[in-house]
């Protein structure tokens, strides 16, 4: 059992290097899609290797959430990589016609998360412009931004095509956002522009 392990780690560090060598994360462009892409299969692929150390690995309850999209510890402020949550000042439209606080809302379930997680890890690459991380973090080994998108509390990002599966899973069951039609936050952020 421990020589398969080690096969097994060994044989995907070697699948690690190799992609990695086609593309370090200091050469990825922040702004591209397909530079969140290849970070996100870099991180699964090192995570199966046992060859990746988080950025922060800490009690949930050690974290801060400042909205539906960023955690803070500490000084140290992190964007979940892959998802768009709804602005601060957004609300939500309601199968009924009302309108819901879908921002609250999603800070409120991150909030919940970090409260009911014995250990949060937190993977990144590198810092973006506004100083923030972006990462993706387990919470209990469960990422936080799939779950965000799977009840409908966050868009995936646009640009970056990842999620797909929660979100057709979220659309379908008309979940959160999704009950009703609602600009996502890179449309809403224009129009109050």
């Amino acid at each position: 059992m421990a020589r398969t392990m080690m096969i097994k780690q060994t044989l995907t560090g070697v699948a690690f290097a190799i992609v990695a060598s086609g593309a370090s994360s200091t050469e990825l462009q922040q702004s591209d899609p397909i530079s969140a892409r290849i970070f996100l299969e870099l991180h699964s692929i090192q995570k199966l290797a046992g060859n990746i150390r988080p950025l922060v690995s800490a009690p949930g309850q050690a974290f801060r959430v400042i909205d539906g999209e960023v955690l803070a510890l500490g000084k140290l402020k992190i964007r979940l990589i892959g998802i768009d949550a709804p602005e601060a000042a957004q609300q939500c439209n309601s199968q009924s016609g009302d309108i819901w606080d879908c921002a609250g809302r999603a800070s409120d379930r991150v909030q919940d998360i970090m409260d009911l997680a014995e250990r949060v890890e937190c993977f990144s690459s590198q810092p973006e412009s506004r100083g923030h991380y972006i990462a993706t973090c387990d919470a209990d080994g469960q990422d936080v931004g799939a779950l965000l998108v799977a009840e409908g509390l966050a868009w995936p990002d646009r640009d970056q095509g990842y999620y797909q599966p929660e979100v057709t899973t979220a659309q379908a069951d008309g979940l959160g956002i999704w009950q009703a039609h609602t600009p996502p936050p890179w449309e809403w952020r224009q129009e109050q522009h």
